[in-house]
């Protein structure tokens, strides 16, 4: 039996069809559901938060993790995660110019 595929990552990025917000608010919580089974890093450290729109990220701000269920039957991970950053345009314009995923 091949051993389980656990993806760790350290950004949120969410679709809309995931969880992404339409409007985010600081210290509102949020719920998301993504494929695959996943870790993030759990608080006090946070996650990078990104809205996936077509392939694109756009680096909204940053997140704690405030819960995590891994579904390993359906490879599927849902949970809940809470606003405690958003970047102004400058910010956002530097890190999505720089952080893009690898095509």
């Amino acid at each position: 039996m091949a051993a389980a595929d656990l993806i760790i990552n350290d950004t949120l990025q969410l679709t809309d069809a995931q969880g992404f917000p339409r409007k985010l608010e600081l210290n509102r919580e949020y719920s998301f559901e993504k494929d695959k089974r996943r870790l993030y890093r759990l608080p006090p450290a946070r996650v990078f938060l990104a809205h996936n729109q077509n392939g694109k990220w756009d680096y909204k701000g940053e997140a704690l993790i405030t819960e995590l269920t891994i579904l390993p039957l359906e490879s599927k991970t849902c949970g809940k995660f809470k606003v405690v950053k958003l970047y102004s345009e400058e910010h956002r314009k530097v890190l999505n110019e720089h952080q893009q995923p690898a095509e």
